[in-house]
C-alpha cells in the first residue's frame, strides 16, 4: 500500500449497549464483513456523509433567502446568457450531425430484411 493510500488511526473505545452491540455482531457474522471495527468505521462514514450533506443544504437554504447573493446569481445569469445559449446551439447542432452520420452509416451498411414463409411439409405441420 502506498504512503498516500495509507489511512492514520486513532484508537478510541466506544460503549455501547448490550442488546446493540449482540445484533451488530450477528449482523457483521452474517454480511461476512471484515471485523466489527470495519462495520463501526462504515457506519460513522456513512453518518458523516450525511451530517456533511445536511451541513451543504443548509448553506443552500441560507442563500434562498439571502438577496446580496440572489442578486449577485442573477448578475452572473446574465453576463453568461449569451454563451450558455452558444454552447447549447453548438452541442444541438453535433447531435444533429452525428445522428445524421449514423443515419447514413446503417442505410450503407445495412442491408434490409426479407422475411419469406416456408411452405411447412408434412414432418413439420404441429400436432
Amino acid at each position: 500500500m502506498s504512503l498516500a493510500a495509507r489511512r492514520e488511526y486513532q484508537n478510541t473505545t466506544v460503549r455501547l449497549p448490550r442488546q446493540m452491540y449482540e445484533h451488530v455482531k450477528k449482523v457483521v457474522i452474517q454480511s461476512q464483513a471484515a471485523s466489527l471495527n470495519e462495520f463501526v468505521v462504515q457506519a460513522i462514514e456513512e453518518k458523516m456523509r450525511r451530517v456533511t450533506e445536511a451541513e451543504i443544504d443548509a448553506a443552500f437554504a441560507q442563500m434562498a433567502g439571502d438577496i446580496d447573493y440572489q442578486h449577485a446569481a442573477i448578475e452572473l445569469t446574465r453576463e453568461f446568457e449569451k454563451s450558455d445559449w452558444e454552447v447549447l446551439d453548438s452541442v444541438s447542432r453535433l447531435r444533429r450531425s452525428r445522428n445524421q452520420r449514423a443515419g447514413n452509416k446503417q442505410s450503407r451498411h445495412e442491408r434490409p430484411t426479407i422475411h419469406t414463409s416456408k411452405p411447412r411439409t408434412s414432418k413439420t405441420r404441429s400436432r
